[in-house]
């Protein structure tokens, strides 16, 4: 009976510890000086090193990548190789698809991959126009480019070529991830669909005029 009673007063200081702990985090009485205490101590952290920077970069723009999938909807894997092997083994289909590739899918029966690439060319063609026109967002751009990219959906492997298209300075470029690790086939769909559109001469004329807002 003794033992039951010293482990019942036990369990019931058991409530009581723990409720004054909580009380004493309450009753912390506030600091004045406690954000500029807090900013100081963040000066004092070194910088993070720029691996980790241009990790986290790539990791923003994959994941604005996954959230933008679906502009490639109704377009499968099975399309966009079958779509990339006559690019590659058919130089009369990879003529056409240089001078208009969506009329060149469409010719050669591929409705859906037609429909993604005319989709995804708007978009293209848009944002470069956003960038000639939009000055507070060309000057995201030129500060940030990856941030400002991320936000419009632009997958990391096709910033750099679509970029270059809109004929931004070296130093913007600089600024960019490098993505030499990724593969084609290792890429997501809309990366890869946007590759070859970027890739056709015909589409990077229609980004330079539209950024010369021709």
């Amino acid at each position: 009976m003794r033992r039951s009673r010293v482990w019942e007063s036990r369990s019931r200081e058991r409530p009581r510890k723990n409720c004054c702990s909580v009380g004493v985090l309450f009753y912390v009485p506030a600091n004045s000086h406690a954000d500029d205490q807090l900013a100081h101590l963040l000066r004092l952290l070194p910088l993070a090193p720029q691996g980790w920077v241009l990790k986290a970069q790539r990791t923003l723009l994959d994941m604005s990548t996954r959230e933008h999938e679906a502009a490639a909807e109704g377009m499968t894997d099975r399309d966009l190789a079958e779509l990339a092997r006559e690019l590659e083994i058919d130089p009369l289909f990879r003529k056409r698809f240089d001078a208009d590739p969506v009329a060149a899918a469409e010719a050669a029966g591929m409705r859906e991959c037609a429909l993604a690439l005319d989709r995804e060319l708007r978009e293209l063609v848009a944002l470069a126009e956003r960038i000639t026109s939009d000055d507070v967002y060309r000057e995201e751009l030129d500060t940030d480019p990856v941030a400002a990219l991320a936000a419009a959906g632009m997958p990391a492997a096709t910033a750099e070529p679509f970029l270059e298209a809109v004929g931004v300075p070296d130093e913007v470029l600089a600024k960019l991830p490098e993505v030499v690790a990724h593969q084609y086939e290792q890429m997501p769909l809309r990366a890869r669909l946007l590759t070859l559109l970027i890739g056709s001469d015909a589409v990077a004329e229609k980004i330079r005029s539209a950024a010369r807002g021709a």
